[in-house]
């Protein structure tokens, strides 16, 4: 199980990381990266490469999405 604590004031840091590593099985693993939205901004970054890598011939229309969206979800619902 991974559990993610963010900690504003920096002097309860180190009471809070020794509360924890007291406790059977817990293992402290530190990121220094920013964060935004929850997620590491490298995350975007790389999200921003791909779609800038992307070309016509790899994109579908907005009609054609919801269309295909129609589609599965009448797939779906047809299963049960």
């Amino acid at each position: 199980m991974n559990l993610t604590i963010e900690i504003d004031n920096k002097e309860d840091y180190f009471f809070v990381k020794q509360l924890l590593e007291r406790l059977k099985g817990v293992r402290i693993v530190e990121n220094n990266y920013e964060m935004v939205e929850g997620l590491p901004s490298h995350i975007f970054e790389e999200i921003e490469k791909y779609g800038e890598s992307l070309k016509d011939k790899d994109m579908i229309s907005k009609k054609d999405f919801f269309k295909f969206i129609d589609e599965e979800i009448c797939r779906l619902n047809s299963q049960k």
